[in-house]
């Protein structure tokens, strides 16, 4: 019974947790592009805006991405003018800086009080003391030594002001929302740390970290279509009949016809259940979320859990919690 109960709140607090991530990362997402830039660009020019001349091993530790990525980003982000490099006395070694082209591009993304932002959403709903256990929750799960430049960053993003115009906001809202920023930047780091390394362990049962995604969903939700697995997911649909086409491709997933013209009811098939419960078998007791959420009690995990769920009610995340109970039915059912 303890067993059980344990897992099922890990699986409940990974979960609820990724619906916050994946709300009000895709929502900032589509208005940032709408200015010219991406997300994970203007992710970069907060970095830079905090520490000038940083290395881009250190970019690649607070952005949660890997050095190549980095490199990637920053190749965009010196063709547009937004980032320079600045030589050093060491001829092997550059600066990274901010151009005034690229400080620009951080102050028309801010958000301020009239815009449409998802932290502001919870602004009221959870008092101080809960958003601070939250915090304390997500320090210890997502920071150890070798990742303490996160804590600095988050500091330098609310003493600069760079991700929200605080202006309008009165004293108090001000205070609310500099520790929603804080809780976000650590529940984000979380939620990509986990999932940087569960993409490392599903290279061996030839699949993607978003296809299992998709056949949890098809698991939890028999005859989804793909237009829903797009929604659910929050992934674009030409993104998800990608992900569908490979699943069937591997005989994961069987289709069937829908009444709805063009669509087709999509099931998982024994195939694919018997992957993503191997997986959970052999995979998931090997995450970071475990190793971390080891060290927190029962019943510390449950007020979390509970905090959480009022998040995602607040950011009308309603399909979250009938995921989490069907998903872990079967492997309730098929491990336990």
């Amino acid at each position: 019974m303890e067993l059980r109960d344990e897992l099922f709140k890990v699986h409940s607090m990974y979960n609820l947790s990724r619906y916050i991530f994946l709300k009000v990362e895709n929502e900032f997402l589509n208005v940032v592009e709408d200015t010219g830039i991406t997300l994970p660009q203007l992710r970069i020019l907060w970095i830079l805006k905090s520490f000038p001349g940083i290395s881009l091993s250190e970019i690649a530790q607070i952005g949660c991405w890997t050095p190549p990525t980095v490199t990637k980003i920053l190749k965009n982000l010196f063709e547009k003018n937004l980032v320079v490099r600045e030589k050093s006395d060491n001829k092997k070694v550059y600066k990274l800086l901010l151009t005034e082209k690229g400080e620009g591009y951080i102050y028309i993304n801010k958000k301020g009080k009239k815009d449409k932002f998802s932290l502001f959403k919870l602004l009221g709903i959870l008092k101080n003391d809960e958003i601070d256990f939250m915090i304390d929750v997500f320090k210890e799960v997502s920071i150890n030594e070798n990742n303490k430049l996160i804590l600095e960053y988050i500091d330098k993003i609310n003493e600069q002001s760079l991700k929200i115009d605080y202006s309008d906001f009165d004293e108090e809202e001000i205070i609310s929302l500099k520790r929603l920023v804080c809780f976000y930047n650590l529940l984000r780091t979380f939620i990509l740390h986990v999932e940087s390394n569960h993409r490392q362990l599903l290279l061996s049962f030839d699949i993607t970290y978003p296809q299992l995604r998709a056949l949890w969903f098809i698991e939890a939700f028999p005859g989804i279509t793909s237009i829903q697995l797009s929604e659910i997911s929050f992934w674009s649909p030409s993104t998800a009949n990608l992900i569908v086409k490979n699943l069937y491709s591997k005989e994961f997933i069987y289709k069937e016809k829908s009444k709805v013209k063009n669509a087709l009811y999509l099931y998982i098939s024994e195939k694919g259940e018997n992957l993503i419960l191997e997986d959970f078998k052999v995979n998931q007791k090997s995450l970071k979320i475990y190793d971390s959420v080891d060290k927190i009690t029962l019943e510390k995990l449950s007020k979390a859990n509970n905090i959480l769920k009022i998040m995602n009610c607040a950011l009308e995340n309603d399909k979250v919690e009938d995921y989490i109970t069907k998903t872990f039915e079967v492997i309730q059912k098929r491990i336990l």
